[in-house]
């Protein structure tokens, strides 16, 4: 009689063979339930997948429209530059009637931020001189020589015939938040974001710590409400008919008129004789002498 297969199943019966058949019909089975279990779990997220109608792409809100800037044509600047313009920062007579609307800090000579000294006799004083702090932003795409253009502007504001005339205040220059902001830029953005240059700002109290200013869009708001002096590079660099010859005075004129509204103060009028800093000196009375300064008859620098 032939022997059987010996092994584990040896001696009772079982043929190896269908064992091992009826083995993987079992693990097949097995697998076939855990995989229909698996797609039956994710029938909820296709269909809502596939069901649920795609986010559509919002169209996109009409930008916008910038408003209409009218200015009224330039008259070529055809004189030689000279020794005072070099002080002021100014390196060509060719201006453009609009920059590129982006503006960059300008800092001195040294790449520092530290102005001069309080203006006058202030240094001696035994009290703390109020701090004005300056930023002096130049619109990208315009020509000026900075560290000129920034040394011209902080000597302007600490001579002793300007606003921190006998330890009033003085002012100190700075890259960061300030409460004046000088802004060298084009007519088109002088135009479109100051288009009334002459409105002041409303100061409450002493003015030593300024009340946050409104944004752009609220109404009522002013460059000078906002701590802006706006400089036409084109009035920098020709000067005021008024003014003649005189362009540095003229320059300084726009600088103290420009901050004299920053600090609050108001147009004034002139009927004859020196005119007072905040007198619209664009269209000064014939009967009226131009005046740069708040305190004229203060010492000389």
């Amino acid at each position: 009689m032939s022997r059987s297969s010996g092994g584990l199943f040896a001696g009772r019966g079982i043929d190896l063979p269908s064992v091992g058949i009826t083995l993987v019909t079992i693990l097949a089975c097995f697998a076939l339930g855990i995989g229909a279990g698996w797609v039956t779990g994710q029938v909820p997220d296709w269909y809502r997948a596939w069901s649920e109608p795609e986010p559509s792409v919002s169209a996109s809100s009409t930008p916008t429209p910038e408003p209409s800037v009218s200015l009224a044509a330039l008259e070529p600047i055809t004189r030689a530059l000279d020794e005072d313009d070099a002080l002021a920062g100014v390196v060509t007579t060719e201006v453009v009637e609009r920059g590129e609307g982006t503006f960059t800090a300008a800092l001195g000579a040294d790449g520092s931020t530290a102005s001069a000294s309080a203006s006058g006799d202030a240094s001696a004083s035994a009290d703390p001189v109020p701090t004005r702090y300056v930023r002096i932003d130049v619109e990208d795409g315009i020509t000026v020589d900075e560290p000129a253009f920034v040394d011209f502007v902080m000597t302007t504001l600490n001579d002793p015939r300007g606003w921190g005339s006998a330890g009033r205040m003085q002012f100190v220059l700075t890259e960061g938040a300030a409460d004046v902001r000088v802004v060298l830029a084009s007519p088109y953005a002088i135009a479109l974001r100051c288009p009334d240059p002459h409105a002041a700002a409303t100061v409450v109290g002493d003015g030593a710590t300024p009340s946050p200013a409104p944004t752009d869009g609220e109404a009522g708001t002013s460059c000078a409400t906002d701590g802006i002096v706006p400089v036409s590079i084109y009035d920098w660099t020709a000067g005021l008919t008024r003014f003649g010859e005189k362009r540095t005075v003229a320059r300084e004129y726009l600088l103290n008129h420009g901050v004299g509204h920053v600090l609050g103060a108001q147009d004034a009028t002139c009927e004859s004789g020196l005119a007072d800093v905040m007198v619209d000196q664009s269209r000064l009375r014939q009967q009226c002498k131009v005046n740069a300064w708040p305190y004229p008859d203060a010492g000389a620098s």
